[in-house]
């Protein structure tokens, strides 16, 4: 927990580059200790939301969607990381605070391994895109290989692009660098390549969105 309040500090420095902070408060959400937390963070203007990444046990409390909707109400957002949180929870997230912006953290949580994308996480990562209020983040696309070292060759990440791009077009796409842990599956430089090889393909205005212009409306930075 106190590590949110350390992200603010060590990057105050230079507000300029830090614009904002995405925070962890998995481990408080839908108790008594995340309103006067969350409260305490948000008094500075770049702490723009939180992750949920670890899960409590059992199913979603009305305690956990209270705090999402003071969460909403504040304007601030939620990354979701799938694995502890299925897209199935996400989509149950968005139905029922409509009013939340939420973005599912690398591609869903898909499983890369070169052969076709299972056809049930399809189904599923078609099913929360159909809520406005979700946004996919393009990031961790060496990680989600299974068998490292990555591919280099954009072909073996095209049918998993694809999909993101047809699901949620230019407009709810938003890159993300997942560095330093980028560098547990190959350079950082190379996966940006990648990234670029695709999207510039989609031409100037989509690529301009993808790096800079949907994560600054997303995240309400100024």
């Amino acid at each position: 927990i106190p590590d949110n309040q350390w992200n603010l500090d060590i990057t105050a420095h230079n507000k300029k580059l830090y614009r904002g902070i995405v925070g962890n408060l998995s481990k408080v959400i839908g108790t008594d200790a995340f309103k006067p937390l969350f409260n305490k963070l948000c008094k500075d203007e770049r702490y723009v939301g939180y992750r949920l990444s670890g899960r409590p046990t059992g199913e979603l409390s009305e305690a956990f969607f209270r705090d999402l909707k003071l969460t909403a109400t504040e304007g601030k957002t939620v990354d979701i990381l799938v694995g502890g949180y299925s897209l199935a929870d996400a989509s149950e997230i968005a139905q029922r605070v409509p009013e939340l912006k939420i973005i599912v953290d690398h591609f869903g949580g898909v499983a890369l391994n070169g052969k076709p994308l299972d056809p049930e996480w399809v189904k599923s990562f078609r099913a929360v895109a159909k809520h406005n209020n979700v946004y996919c983040k393009v990031s961790a696309l060496y990680g989600r290989v299974k068998k490292q070292p990555a591919p280099r060759d954009i072909k073996f990440y095209k049918e998993v692009l694809d999909l993101a791009w047809e699901c949620y077009g230019e407009d709810r796409l938003v890159y993300g660098s997942d560095w330093p842990v980028t560098r547990t599956s190959g350079d950082y430089a190379s996966v940006l390549t990648l990234t670029r090889a695709y999207f510039d393909g989609k031409g100037q205005i989509a690529s301009a969105k993808l790096f800079h212009q949907n994560a600054t409306r997303f995240y309400g930075l100024k």
